[in-house]
């Protein structure tokens, strides 16, 4: 039942704000300022980014929204007298909803994952030099691991 709720403090947003107090103390560690950066506006950049990662919504409740759109297709089909279907077969009519309705979820699904790239890039775009002061900071993070 753990795996079931999320861990907040291990998204995006928690990680680079948790790597920041454990190293800024350091005399090599990255500063803000060099990059252009204030504390207001790495905040709003990663509250941001983190609010673009999670847009979807929880894993079950995509799980949910992708179950009910694959089954709609096997409704409609149900609605319709076994006569009137090209294929006149009930077990036929089931497996064509099913794979139309997976299908359909599936290509939902990679629309909103590319959307939510295209976001992701839109915003490290409009923020370059937060981007650079992040990238910084998880390299050097990176490097005192090695």
């Amino acid at each position: 039942m753990k795996e079931l709720h999320p861990n907040i403090l291990n998204d995006y947003e928690h990680q680079v704000n948790k790597l920041i107090e454990l190293h800024r103390e350091e005399s090599d560690f990255p500063e803000m300022e060099s990059f252009g950066v204030n504390r207001e506006l790495l905040d709003d950049y990663l509250f941001n980014y983190q609010a673009i990662l999670d847009s979807e919504g929880s894993q079950r409740s995509q799980q949910t929204v992708y179950g009910i759109i694959a089954l709609v297709p096997v409704i409609v089909l149900s609605a319709f007298p076994i006569q009137l279907l090209p294929w006149k077969n009930e077990t036929l009519t089931l497996l064509v909803g099913i794979v139309v309705g997976v299908a359909l979820s599936l290509i939902i699904k990679g629309i909103r994952v590319v959307m939510k790239r295209r976001n992701l890039q839109r915003h490290k775009d409009s923020n370059p030099d937060v981007v650079a002061y992040v990238d910084a900071v998880i390299n050097y993070h990176n490097n005192k691991q090695d």
